[in-house]
């Protein structure tokens, strides 16, 4: 058996393990499926073992595997610990920070907000990475640290320790063309005879858009759109009304606020991160950055 064993090899055998596929593990590592399987057959050459058995449900750990496994685990967070030890001797924070949120959040949001921390703390690069809207998930592998919205139960984030910011006011808009020859509605007993474009897909399960179907039932529909950005769209296209975060609208002149979507109604945005990452400085140095500046700026008290 040959010794030198590079590191990557074991990462690369824990992510598989965790994903339970190659395709789970090169997305999750950021890398391309050959590149997962030419790690895993050179880590099985060098130690002499067969780890995975190919199954129709997925890849399995042998029973080698799972001697393996635990044994990768621990060396994993031994680095983990050495990296944080040398990120708290280090003075600044600095390094690769991985923010999973939506596409509408990462539009409407955070470029302001990033832009700042980077002029702050240059040392630290930030790679968002986007999901569609409503409740899609990403492997916890993914990312470090998560802006998310829930108007329910969190559930499915047990494992994140986080903070939550505020509300995030939404509100029904059309263009000032659309309502050149209609009366702007000022509540949802008003929409009759109006164009409505909704959701569909996980957009359709927000509590906002179950609100407002409810008010609906005499108007037309004539859109559905599975993203906040693609209603934006058609709505700044004179389609109809829709319902839109007002920190995507507020500042488009094109645009008029026909009512508030009650509070309660309305989405809790969460700043989330791994429970094993709260002593990692940059996470933690961002994650507050980026709660004082939505705080300050979009979600006043």
């Amino acid at each position: 058996m040959q010794h030198e064993i590079d590191w990557d090899d074991f990462h690369t055998l824990i992510s598989v393990a965790r994903a339970g596929s190659l395709a789970g593990a090169a997305g999750a590592l950021g890398s391309h499926r050959s590149t997962v399987l030419r790690r895993i057959e050179r880590l099985e050459a060098r130690l002499g073992l067969r780890l995975f058995d190919r199954t129709p449900q997925g890849l399995v750990l042998t029973a080698a595997g799972e001697r393996v496994s635990p044994n990768a685990e621990l060396m994993s967070d031994a680095v983990d610990e050495i990296l944080r030890s040398v990120e708290a001797d280090h003075g600044r924070p600095a390094g690769h920070i991985r923010l999973a949120t939506t596409f509408n959040l990462a539009f409407g949001l955070l470029p302001c907000p990033i832009n700042r921390f980077r002029l702050a703390y240059p040392e630290i690069m930030v790679e968002v990475i986007g999901t569609l809207d409503g409740y899609s998930t990403i492997h916890p592998d993914q990312f470090d640290l998560a802006l998310r919205t829930f108007d329910r139960d969190p559930a499915g984030h047990e494992q994140m320790v986080g903070r939550r910011l505020g509300k995030l006011q939404l509100a029904v808009y059309g263009t000032k063309s659309y309502f050149a020859d209609r009366p702007i509605p000022k509540s949802p007993k008003r929409l009759r005879q109006h164009k409505l474009l909704l959701g569909c897909s996980g957009l359709a399960d927000l509590a906002a858009f179950r609100w407002l179907e409810q008010h609906v039932k005499d108007s037309t529909v004539v859109y559905r759109a599975s993203s906040m950005l693609l209603l934006l769209a058609a709505v700044r296209e004179g389609l109809g009304l829709a319902c839109l975060p007002c920190y995507l609208c507020e500042r488009d002149i094109k645009l008029v606020r026909a009512f508030d979507v009650p509070e309660e109604h309305c989405a809790e945005l969460w700043v989330l991160r791994h429970a094993h990452s709260r002593d990692n400085a940059r996470i933690r140095v961002f994650a507050d950055f980026l709660a004082t500046e939505l705080r300050k700026n979009i979600l006043p008290e």
